[in-house]
């Protein structure tokens, strides 16, 4: 071709099955053929792996191939129908193995395979009517052969196709099966009469399938044959004593062998005459003359034997022709019976499909009152599911409720042993709210004691005050000694900024501390309320206890001994 090669060899086969019929129709039946070897080598090898990397491609090249010619082009070849078969080859060798059957049928349709039969039964060039004598043409056997082998096609796929099943029996019925399958069963090749006699197979159970017609067929095929090798045999017997006059004349059609013994007798009597002229010209024996025209009479005899035995061949055809018809009109005449029954049995079908009106019309009532009472049900069970679904909200919420009401009891319990607890506290505050009512009143009659103490003291103190003024001239000597003291100051400040970051962190312990006895307090805030006002009272008392024991002990420090000068002054 004028088109550049594929690197790939299994794309360059697609290439060259895929080419047009116009001058390479000769390369894509090779390389279809090809193909089915190389199928056949990797379904025996069990490496359907391999050929499904390229089978995307191939498909669609191959069901190209199976459209019909009426499709393709006007002219019907012998060519183009090889094509076809050898592109179903392939796909038959390919439904040997299922993987590979599997990517057929989402490729194949059921339509395809109907209108390429259909085109071969009607449209092909070839009538495949009752008595039409297929061994006499090429296209015919090849026709044949595709009806076949695509029924075959049929029958492996039509599980995995939606209708090819259907389409298939539809086919198996039709009357004008019969011829290709006569054709099929008596053919001298094994391939053809297998294929028949597994489409014989499928089509056997169907009641409607024409046995009978079957039998004549192959009956009248097979007298045909033997019709034909008889007339072959007594050809043989009249070509050989008329070969030598078929090298002299050359080839003739068979309209000149008919008109061929009026025109030699006149030759002959021609060359009589001349010889008896040139027998008195030139003296010529008579007996040599004679010996010629015998031989050309045994010559015309002969051929007249010959043209005899064409006669009663044509005799025999025309017999046979004869009877086909005769066949014809009785297949007519059943035909026209079957018509007329099929008619009964159709008045009979648009009866009862009159009354399967009447019961469709009911049914469809009954249909439409179920409907409205399945709706109905419907509306009952989604109100039923929604109080099913509430019932089960309702279960867990009465679980939540359980479980929070079994803490509620323990919560009450512990408050419960909290709540006798505090109340044994309140009662021992009680007591010794009491006991400290019983100190106050002796500490009330110490300060009295510690007042008059007091008054003694200030007069003490005021004695003092003239000695403090001699001491402050003491301490202007003791200034310049406060400068190193200052010194020592800054130390001592470096440690109370440390101590205070200490005291810092004290405080904000202190501050959780409170925050927690705060929120203790909160919690006891219910079963002290009743004690707040003689817990203020007691604190009231115990900060005159603080202050007067504070007086007290100041005052036994006082009482007690001399103070030094240097403790005085410090102290102010």
């Amino acid at each position: 071709g004028t088109t550049a090669k594929p690197s790939d060899p299994a794309v360059a086969l697609v290439h060259w099955s895929s080419q047009p019929s116009e001058g390479s129709e000769k390369c894509s039946v090779l390389a279809l053929q090809l193909f089915k070897e190389i199928f056949e080598d990797v379904i025996d090898a069990a490496s359907c792996a391999l050929a499904e990397r390229f089978l995307d491609l191939l498909l669609p090249v191959i069901l190209e191939q199976l459209q019909t010619p009426g499709q393709i082009g006007n002219d019907v070849s012998a060519k183009k129908c090889e094509r076809i078969v050898r592109a179903i080859d392939v796909l038959l060798i390919l439904c040997e193995d299922d993987t590979l059957k599997a990517q057929v049928a989402r490729k194949l349709s059921a339509g395809k395979c109907v209108s390429l039969i259909e085109y071969q039964f009607t449209c092909s060039g070839t009538d495949f009517g009752f008595g039409t004598k297929l061994t006499d043409s090429e296209l015919c056997k090849v026709t044949a052969d595709i009806i076949l082998k695509t029924l075959d096609l049929m029958s492996r796929v039509k599980p995995l196709v939606a209708n090819m099943e259907a389409s298939f029996y539809k086919i198996l019925q039709d009357h004008r099966l019969i011829t290709p399958l006569s054709f099929a069963l008596t053919s001298d090749h094994r391939e053809q009469v297998q294929a028949g006699l597994r489409i014989l197979f499928e089509a056997a159970p169907i009641p409607d399938f024409p046995a009978v017609m079957l039998g004549e067929s192959i009956a009248a095929n097979n007298a045909y044959r033997q019709q034909e090798a008889e007339h072959t045999s007594k050809r043989i017997h009249v070509q050989v004593p008329l070969s030598s006059t078929r090298t002299a004349r050359g080839p003739a059609s068979h309209l000149s062998k008919e008109v061929l013994p009026d025109t030699s007798i006149h030759e002959l009597i021609e060359k009589f005459h001349r010889g008896i002229e040139l027998k008195q010209v030139n003296d010529m024996r008579i007996s040599d003359i004679m010996d010629i025209y015998e031989q050309k009479l045994l010559a015309l005899s002969s051929k007249e034997s010959r043209l005899q035995d064409l006669l009663e061949a044509k005799a025999l055809a025309l017999a046979q022709a004869d009877r086909l018809v005769a066949q014809y009109r009785c297949q007519r005449v059943q035909a026209e019976a079957e018509a007329r029954k099929l008619a009964g049995m159709l008045k009979d079908a648009e009866r009862g499909n009159e009354e399967l009106g009447l019961l469709l019309k009911n049914q469809q009532v009954e249909s439409e009152r179920a409907k409205s009472d399945i709706e109905q049900l419907f509306q009952h069970n989604r109100k039923l599911q929604a109080v099913a679904e509430e019932h089960e909200k309702l279960k867990v919420s009465y679980a939540d409720h359980l479980l929070k009401h079994d803490l509620i009891e323990k919560q009450y319990k512990d408050l419960q042993v909290s709540f006798n607890t505090l109340n044994k506290q309140a009662e021992s505050l009680k007591k010794l709210s009491d006991s400290l009512k019983q100190q106050n009143d002796k500490t009330v009659a110490l300060l009295e004691e510690i007042e008059c103490q007091r008054k003694e003291l200030t007069k003490e103190l005021q004695d003092r005050d003239h000695k403090i003024m001699i001491f402050q001239q003491k301490i202007v000597s003791l200034e310049e000694k406060l400068k190193t003291a200052e010194k020592e100051n800054t130390d001592m400040e470096e440690t109370i900024d440390v101590l205070r970051k200490e005291m810092s962190k004290t405080e904000q312990a202190r501050k959780e501390l409170s925050i927690r006895t705060s929120s203790l307090e909160s919690q006891k805030a219910q079963l002290e309320a009743f004690l707040k006002e003689k817990e203020a009272i007691l604190k009231t008392q115990q900060e005159e206890l603080n202050k007067h024991s504070h007086m007290i002990a100041m005052i036994h420090s006082l009482s007690s001994g001399k103070l030094n000068a240097d403790t005085v002054n410090l102290s102010l």
